[in-house]
């Protein structure tokens, strides 16, 4: 005949025996550098990691003397609920960190809700399914300081002895410029949507003056040879291409690269514009380069 304490000890054992904790435990922070797919600016992101931890119920005695406590079942093991994953990318790191919450799942790290910026990525992704109080790590993008090495610019579309008469309809300065970035005696802003996160474009103008001009002739030789399409704007020869990140022409749907048109608009005198890979999803991004292309002209 089993004694009390040994019956105990079955009965625990029974009680837990479907309940995994997770493989780590505790907390790591670790922090990393991310180089965005944009011309313009490389932000750094903060990565927030939180690990998982799992709590293993207590056996409650019922009060039964041993010989009447019958052998536990699956019925008896500790279930544990689960939830779905919400999608907080984009949202405000605080938000995010809410939104988590409420859903039932956790990022331990008091940093993370302080961080300043928008999540950039989360794991798990968005619509798993997940034990509740699983936490989850998001990788945050800081609040960045972009220059203003040309001074404000008004609404932006008076920069560096050019003036950008046409852009496509809604959108604003982005309220930043540089110089010197595309080659000694350039300079370059952007435009973008209403409300889109400061470091991020929709259209971007760079104009390369004197010396540096002479890089748009070269590439206008390389890539009509690598089957960009030439135009005619304002009676200069224009490229038209998708340039990937490597600067080179891509013909196929290069859905990761740079529609961008460059001319020459008198001696000493060039420009380049972009549109983003997303803004390009949303517009004719051709169509658009050709009018904001006729749309420029030199000024004193």
């Amino acid at each position: 005949m089993k004694t009390e304490e040994e019956a105990i000890a079955e009965a625990m054992a029974a009680h837990v025996a479907g309940v995994h904790a997770g493989p780590t435990l505790g907390r790591d922070v670790r922090r990393r550098h991310r180089a965005h797919v944009l011309r313009f600016r490389t932000a750094g992101a903060a990565l927030v990691t939180a690990l998982v931890a799992v709590t293993v119920p207590a056996l409650i005695n019922s009060g039964e003397p041993p010989k009447t406590q019958h052998a536990a079942t699956g019925q008896d093991r500790a279930v544990m609920d689960l939830v779905t994953v919400p999608s907080v990318v984009d949202m405000p790191a605080a938000k995010a960190v809410a939104t988590l919450k409420q859903a039932g799942l956790v990022v331990e790290d008091p940093e993370t809700a302080t961080e300043k910026g928008q999540v950039r990525a989360q794991a798990p992704a968005a619509g798993q399914e997940v034990q509740k109080g699983t936490n989850v790590q998001l990788t945050v993008g800081p609040e960045v300081s972009l220059p203003q090495d040309l001074g404000d610019l008004g609404d932006g579309r008076k920069f560096g002895g050019i003036h950008v008469g046409y852009l496509p309809d809604g959108l604003e300065w982005g309220k930043w410029s540089g110089k010197n970035g595309f080659g000694k005696t350039s300079y370059t802003t952007t435009f973008t949507e209403p409300g889109q996160e400061e470091g991020f474009y929709a259209v971007q103008v760079v104009v390369f003056a004197d010396e540096a001009s002479k890089q748009i002739a070269q590439q206008l030789a390389t890539y009509s040879k690598d089957g960009a399409e030439i135009l005619d704007i304002a009676g200069k020869r224009a490229y038209l291409a998708k340039i990937t990140e490597g600067g080179e022409v891509d013909s196929g749907p290069g859905d990761s690269t740079t529609s961008t048109i460059g001319w020459t608009l008198r001696e000493g005198l060039a420009v380049e514009v972009y549109i983003s890979p997303d803004y390009a999803k949303k517009v004719d991004a051709g169509a658009e380069l050709k009018k904001i292309a006729e749309g420029i002209e030199p000024v004193k």
